[in-house]
Formats: structure tokens, sequence, C-alpha cells
């Protein structure tokens, strides 16, 4: 039995269980802004829970920290990432360069998306 519309979307295991099929990561693909890959989150996430460790201070300052590190690969590793988290943006370059160089923007970014990240670490 070939499935059509809304039914295409939805595959049954055994009897009773429903699972939403890949298919559906398709359709919502092209809505909205992209999803950020899980491998940078975890990633920011998990450093700043080190630094916060380490140094014993907040997760906020430890993003700042992150931010601002002194060493030239740490620091060309954050760049990177950040310009993969802007990569959908008209001009990645200044998203990547604003978010590097002003503190305002650092902190904003740590309070809309980075203290998000943490609850999925718990």
């Amino acid at each position: 039995m070939k499935k059509s519309g809304i039914m295409s979307l939805v595959q049954k295991i055994g009897k009773t269980s429903i699972v939403i099929a890949p298919e559906l990561d398709k359709v919502n693909r092209g809505i909205g802004q992209p999803k950020l890959d899980w491998f940078v989150k975890k990633t920011i996430a998990i450093k700043i829970l080190s630094y916060s460790k380490t140094y014993k201070i907040s997760k906020r300052k430890s993003f700042l920290m992150l931010c601002n590190l002194s060493s030239h690969t740490r620091k060309e590793g954050f760049k990177d990432l950040m310009e993969y988290h802007f990569r959908n943006k008209s001009n990645p370059h200044f998203w990547k360069d604003r978010m590097i160089n002003n503190k305002d923007t650092q902190i904003n970014f740590y309070k809309n998306h980075v203290k998000k990240w943490f609850a999925g670490l718990k």
C-alpha cells in the first residue's frame, strides 16, 4: 500500500508504536534559520564548563574568556566555530568579527543562545 499526503511522514513499527519518518527533517529544512549542529553546541558548552570548573568562575565569565582567548590556535578554532554558526547570514565574516570584538554582542549571544545549550548536558 502506497502512502500519500501526511501519512507518508509516519511509519508504524509493530502494532502500536508510531515513529516520525526521517522525511520530516526534509520538510522543515527550508523554513526559518537552520539549526546549529549538536557538535558545535556541545563543544562550546563543554569548554565553558571546563573553564568554569578549572578557574572557579561563572559560566558567563567562562564564555567571555573563551571569546577572548590569547592562544592563537584556540582563538582560530573559536573563530571557525563562530563562522560556522553564522554561515547562513549574508556576511558571516562581519558577524564573526562582531562576535569576537564586541563584548555586548558576546553577552547577548550568551544570553540568547549558550544558556539554552546547558539544558542538554545535565
